[in-house]
C-alpha cells in the first residue's frame, strides 16, 4: 500500500508521509541530557505526539535510555477520584513499557497493577521501576491538559514527590505534553477548596518548549515524498506558495495535500496554482474538525477580544499579554511574529467564512446569476441588482 497524507491523529510511518524535524527535537534532547523535567506543548494537530513517539523510539533503539510514551486521555473522567485516574494510569504505563522495553526482561519491573490501591501508586511504580531499569527512564506524558480537578493534582505532586531522587531512584527526565503551557493551567481542589495553578502544582518544570510549525524545507520533504511515492509532480514554486499560505501549519499542509492529490487531481501529472486553488476551497468548504475547532475557539471571550478586532482590520490593541499567549498557545496567532497577526492566510480566510457560515446558507439569491463565464465576479450586474 502507497503511503499517504495524514489528517487525522499521529503519524504511523509504514502508512503516512512523515517529516522528522530536527529543529523540534534538538532542544528536548539536550533537556533530557540535563535531566530535566519539563513541559511541551502546541496547538492541535501540530505533529507534537508524532514527534515525541518517534523520538522515544530514537532513544529506545540508540540503548542509552529506556524512552516510554503514555498518553492519560483515560484518566480524564476520574476528575476528582485520585484512585480511578491511578488505575487508567498505570495500565497506560504497563502497556507502554511492553512496547518499549527492547533489550531487558519484563520481569526486571513490578506489574503497575500492584499499585493500584495506593493513593500515590504512580510516584511508587515510577521509583521501583527506575530501580530496576538498566537504563535512565524518560516519561512522555500525553494529553496531560485533559485531566482535571483533584487526579491531577495528585498526579502533578506525585512526580514532583520523586524529582530529587532522579534518575536511579526516579525518571531521569519527565516530559508533559499539551496543547497549552502548564502556567495557564487553572485546577480547581475541591478538598482545598481554592484554584491552584499547574505551576505552583508542578514547580520543578525547568523550561516549557514550544514546538514551532514545519520550516519551508520540512514543507519540501514532505510533498518530496508523495512526488517519489505517486510520480506525481509540483510545479516549480508551487511548495513555496503553500508554505506561503499555510505558514507552515503542519495539518493544512497535509490537509491541502490530500485534498489536492488523492481528492481532486490523483491522475493530474503535474499540479499547480489553479489546482491548488481548487483544494483550498475544498478544504475549506469541507469543514473538517480542525476547522470547526476553530470557530469554537471563537466562543471564548478572551479569544475572541483578540481575533474579532483582527479581522475588522482594527490597528489598536490593548490586550492582557496572558491572553495573547492563550491565543498564540491555541495556533489562532502567527507564533513568531512581533506584531500581533493571525496564524496564516489560510486561517485569515476560514475565520470569517465559518463565523458567516449559516448567513451563507440563508442567501436566496442563486451567485450563478453575477459571474462572468470564467466564474469572476461580474460587478455592474451586482450593483444593478443592489
Amino acid at each position: 500500500m502507497k503511503k499517504f497524507f495524514n489528517t487525522a491523529g499521529p503519524n504511523v510511518p509504514r502508512l503516512h508521509y512523515t517529516v522528522w524535524r530536527e529543529d523540534g527535537a534538538k532542544p528536548i534532547l539536550e533537556l533530557i541530557e540535563q535531566e530535566k523535567y519539563f513541559t511541551h506543548h502546541a496547538p492541535r494537530q501540530s505533529g507534537k505526539t508524532t514527534l515525541l513517539q518517534e523520538l522515544c523510539k530514537k532513544l529506545n533503539q540508540e540503548g542509552k535510555y529506556l524512552g516510554i510514551h503514555i498518553t492519560v486521555e483515560d484518566a480524564q473522567a476520574a476528575k476528582n477520584n485520585v484512585l480511578a485516574a491511578n488505575w487508567a494510569i498505570l495500565d497506560a504505563l504497563q502497556f507502554a513499557l511492553s512496547s518499549s522495553l527492547m533489550d531487558q526482561s519484563k520481569e526486571d519491573f513490578i506489574p503497575s497493577r500492584t499499585f493500584a490501591e495506593d493513593f500515590h501508586g504512580i510516584r511508587s511504580c515510577l521509583q521501583a521501576w527506575s530501580q530496576s531499569s538498566k537504563k535512565p527512564i524518560v516519561l512522555v506524558i500525553d494529553e496531560i491538559d485533559s485531566m482535571a480537578g483533584e487526579s491531577l493534582i495528585a498526579l502533578l505532586r506525585q512526580l514532583r514527590a520523586g524529582y530529587a531522587l532522579r534518575p536511579k531512584a526516579f525518571p531521569q527526565s519527565i516530559i508533559l505534553n499539551g496543547v497549552r503551557d502548564l502556567k495557564d493551567y487553572r485546577i480547581y481542589s475541591k478538598e482545598e477548596d481554592t484554584w491552584l495553578t499547574g505551576g505552583s502544582c508542578f514547580n520543578i518544570k525547568a523550561e516549557s518548549v514550544r514546538l514551532g510549525n514545519f520550516t519551508l524545507e520540512n514543507v519540501r520533504e514532505l510533498f518530496s515524498q508523495h512526488e517519489a511515492e505517486h510520480n506525481q509532480k509540483l510545479a516549480p514554486g508551487l511548495v513555496e506558495t503553500i508554505y506561503e499560505l499555510t505558514q507552515g501549519q503542519p495539518w493544512l499542509c497535509n490537509a491541502l495535500g490530500e485534498q489536492m492529490c488523492h481528492k481532486l487531481f490523483p491522475e493530474v501529472l503535474v499540479l499547480d496554482e489553479n489546482h491548488l486553488h481548487e483544494a483550498k476551497e475544498a478544504l475549506i468548504l469541507s469543514r473538517a474538525t480542525h476547522i470547526d475547532q476553530l470557530y469554537y475557539r471563537l466562543e471564548d471571550p478572551r479569544i475572541r477580544q483578540i481575533v474579532i478586532p483582527m479581522l475588522k482590520g482594527d490597528e489598536s490593541f490593548h490586550f492582557p499579554a496572558e491572553d495573547i499567549e492563550y491565543a498564540r498557545d491555541l495556533g489562532l496567532l502567527h507564533p513568531d511574529s512581533k506584531t500581533l497577526r493571525i496564524a496564516n492566510p489560510l486561517y485569515k480566510e476560514i475565520l470569517p467564512r465559518e463565523m458567516t457560515y449559516t448567513i451563507q446558507q440563508s442567501f436566496t439569491e442563486e451567485p450563478e446569476w453575477y459571474k462572468n463565464p470564467n466564474g469572476t465576479l461580474n460587478y455592474k450586474k451586482l450593483m444593478d441588482k443592489f
